[in-house]
């Protein structure tokens, strides 16, 4: 084992006079960090709480394996395992025995921690989320440690409050992207839009792409991506041909043959609903003078 991973614990919680400037301060009373910490790899180390905490609290396994108990009963924990547990929620966790986790936590309040749960997909009583390990959000932790160690004043709150919405959204991602084959046929599926944004193409010819129905295709892109796929796919078109405007001298007619448009009518409107503007407007606005 590492130096790294030997090292004693680190912890450190805001003082009562930081978090009242945090949740009084417009730019950190929507998320921040009240303390962090960080637990080295403890055989058989557990927390029990019955009635839980004031704020949420987000456990990352960045090695080894541990164990997470709720009103489901007890779940293992291993590398990329993440807990989110809302506040006044019963719950207990701990190191393995045989192979003790190398343990990240934050306890964390704000208007946005609820919101973030949601986009993770987690809530009624779902709040294990597993996703690949990430050095990257190992060292959101560290950068969010650091930054207390420096102090609790007004720039390090900044600093860790920007470091913890970094970490929240890249779980978020990594939720996402562990949806095993479904969400890998719909990064194929945005490859193949990419490598084909001139020309026209339909729903079945993605949902093949991507190697599942029309039906589920639709419904995992929307859940992965926000939208609708012909919708990502035509806001693709309309942001390509948008840079052909401002750097060719073509005429929009042209461009919007170019991208699959039956013909410059057809092609204004879209482009007028997607960028608020008609084209000949965007490129007198954006073009080079």
């Amino acid at each position: 084992m590492s130096d790294r991973m030997m090292r004693s614990v680190q912890y450190s919680a805001l003082p009562s006079s930081s978090v009242e400037l945090a949740e009084g301060h417009p730019l950190l009373k929507a998320l921040f960090p009240r303390s962090i910490g960080r637990v080295p790899p403890r055989p058989g180390e557990e927390t029990r709480r019955k009635r839980g905490m004031d704020e949420y609290i987000l456990q990352y396994c960045a090695a080894g394996q541990g164990w997470f108990e709720s009103g489901r009963g007890r779940e293992r924990l291993e590398a990329g395992s993440c807990i989110v547990i809302p506040p006044k929620t019963p719950h207990a966790y701990g190191s393995d025995d045989a192979e003790p986790w190398d343990n990240y936590w934050i306890h964390f309040r704000g208007s946005q921690a609820k919101r973030y749960c949601e986009a993770l997909g987690l809530g009624k009583e779902k709040w294990l989320l597993r996703i690949e390990p990430s050095r990257e959000v190992v060292d959101c932790f560290e950068k969010i440690l650091a930054a207390y160690r420096e102090g609790h004043g007004w720039e390090q709150l900044l600093d860790a409050s920007a470091w913890l919405n970094r970490l929240l959204t890249l779980l978020v991602l990594g939720g996402r992207n562990a949806g095993g084959r479904s969400v890998g046929g719909v990064e194929r599926s945005i490859r193949f839009m990419k490598e084909n944004v001139r020309r026209k193409l339909s729903l079945e010819e993605l949902a093949e792409v991507a190697s599942l129905s029309k039906a589920r295709y639709h419904e995992v892109f929307r859940e992965r991506i926000g939208q609708a796929p012909m919708s990502y796919f035509s806001e693709l078109k309309i942001g390509q041909a948008g840079e052909a405007l401002l750097s060719s001298g073509e005429t929009v007619e042209s461009i919007a043959l170019q991208f699959g448009f039956p013909n410059a009518f057809y092609f204004s409107r879209v482009f007028k609903k997607t960028m608020g503007m008609p084209p000949s407007q965007y490129r007198k606005q954006y073009g080079t003078p």
